[in-house]
């Protein structure tokens, strides 16, 4: 009986720890701004981070990072209906500490797409609970480090 419960709670801690080893590759936030957070909280958030370069239509705004090692800007799009967060990009910082494709998602399980200098991998990420599903993009001209990433709505 006892050699059933510990093989019953050897197992089950190997698949909580493969699930959460799978999840700590994939991210759901860029910098904390998440897909569905709304206007007034990302924007104060931006706020504390960096400041408004561009406002487009006040659908989608351009922010200047302050004092982020790797990322020298985010771009944040809106839902026009929610006026919630539907993507965000960071765009990595030439001088700064470059990031690797595996840190921001999973390159096993990403879509790999491009050319020679031109590497893209999009990871869907399927819905959980209450969570919608969205997308993780990351896109770069070396095959190491990435250049822009993204998270987004999974529209099908």
């Amino acid at each position: 009986m006892v050699k059933i419960l510990l093989s019953f709670v050897l197992l089950f801690s190997f698949v909580l720890f493969s699930v959460q080893s799978s999840d700590a590759k994939t991210k759901s936030d860029v910098l904390g701004i998440s897909l569905g957070m709304s206007h007034e909280a990302a924007t104060k958030l931006l706020q504390k981070i960096g400041k408004l370069e561009k406002n487009e239509s006040k659908l989608q705004e351009v922010w200047v990072l302050n004092n982020d090692v790797s990322y020298s800007h985010l771009i944040v799009g809106f839902d026009k209906e929610t006026n919630e967060v539907r993507f965000v990009t960071a765009k990595a910082r030439a001088d700064g500490k470059r990031v690797r494709y595996e840190t921001v998602l999973d390159v096993k399980k990403a879509k790999q797409t491009g050319t020679t200098n031109n590497y893209k991998y999009i990871q869907e990420i399927p819905a959980r609970g209450k969570k919608a599903a969205y997308k993780l993009i990351a896109m770069g001209q070396n095959a190491d480090y990435l250049t822009y990433f993204s998270i987004e709505k999974y529209y099908k």
